[in-house]
């Protein structure tokens, strides 16, 4: 868990706020789209982490489960931030055309739960008949509020520390739009020891990909596995990450390979790809 220092001013907190969030939020990247897992961070869990809703008559609702893990009350306050994803990941921003953050509100924005107790936070968006169709989307965060007025004998408002303990997004699509994926090509990055798989979204709805693959040489099977799902944003591209060893813990040595297998997607409606791509090692990727 981070921990912000004392902040005395509201636009501090959300400033400090943002830094925090960008920093955690690539912990949770790999949830899916229709999948809802419940998964702890620190004192919390959430569930679900990822949400995804079609706007009907230009509202969608929804709720966000929060569990205190810990043997002492848990008080915290409910914000959100417009987010994409680039090529490399999560990114936080300060605004977007797909900010769904004007749109949403909460209830209860502030909270105490009990030790061992679930509270849940109602969400609701109701965008404007003047929005373009399309995707809008948010960050939804939850951070823990200290009171430190005890300590200071000031003003409660000016002595409230922030931990953000953990975030989930929300998707919000206004029209009937759908992700669609094409595959662009793989390289090796011999600083991470990594194949890397580009995959371009040109849809208009962001979706999350499941990876199989199969490493071959020279029409022989180096190896294979699963790579589990990856957001790949709407009108955006991604990077598919598959960190690779060799199965006595070897990297890969120079030549030409191909990376051959299938993306699944789309949980209410599956669909995959076919994808067969070439890349080479160089002896320079190998020192790396």
């Amino acid at each position: 868990m981070t921990t912000n220092p004392r902040i005395q001013n509201s636009g501090l907190i959300f400033k400090n706020m943002k830094r925090t969030i960008a920093k955690i939020l690539p912990l949770f990247c790999w949830f899916t789209l229709g999948f809802t897992p419940m998964v702890a961070y620190g004192q919390l869990s959430v569930f679900p982490l990822t949400i995804q809703r079609q706007a009907q008559s230009g509202q969608a609702r929804g709720v966000i489960n929060i569990f205190n893990n810990s043997n002492k009350p848990y008080q915290a306050r409910v914000s959100s931030s417009p987010f994409t994803y680039n090529r490399e990941g999560l990114q936080v921003l300060q605004s977007s055309p797909n900010d769904l953050t004007p749109y949403l509100t909460f209830s209860p924005r502030e909270l105490v739960i009990a030790p061992g107790q679930k509270r849940s936070i109602r969400f609701n968006a109701r965008l404007l008949p003047s929005l373009p169709q399309g995707e809008y989307r948010a960050m939804f965060s939850v951070e823990e509020l200290e009171d430190n007025s005890s300590n200071s004998g000031g003003n409660l408002q000016n002595q409230v520390s922030i931990t953000v303990n953990i975030a989930a997004t929300i998707y919000v699509i206004n029209g009937d739009f759908f992700p669609k994926l094409a595959v662009k090509k793989a390289f090796y990055d011999g600083n991470k020891k990594q194949i890397k798989l580009l995959v371009d979204n040109t849809g208009e709805a962001t979706t999350r990909a499941k990876t199989e693959w199969n490493l071959s040489q020279d029409g022989k099977t180096v190896n294979s596995g699963k790579v589990e799902e990856t957001t790949v944003i709407a009108k955006g591209e991604r990077y598919i990450e598959i960190s690779y060893l060799l199965p006595q813990g070897e990297t890969l040595t120079p030549g030409n390979y191909q990376l051959s297998g299938k993306l699944f997607w789309n949980a209410k409606k599956p669909e995959n790809l076919p994808f067969n791509v070439n890349f080479t090692v160089s002896p320079e990727d190998i020192k790396k």
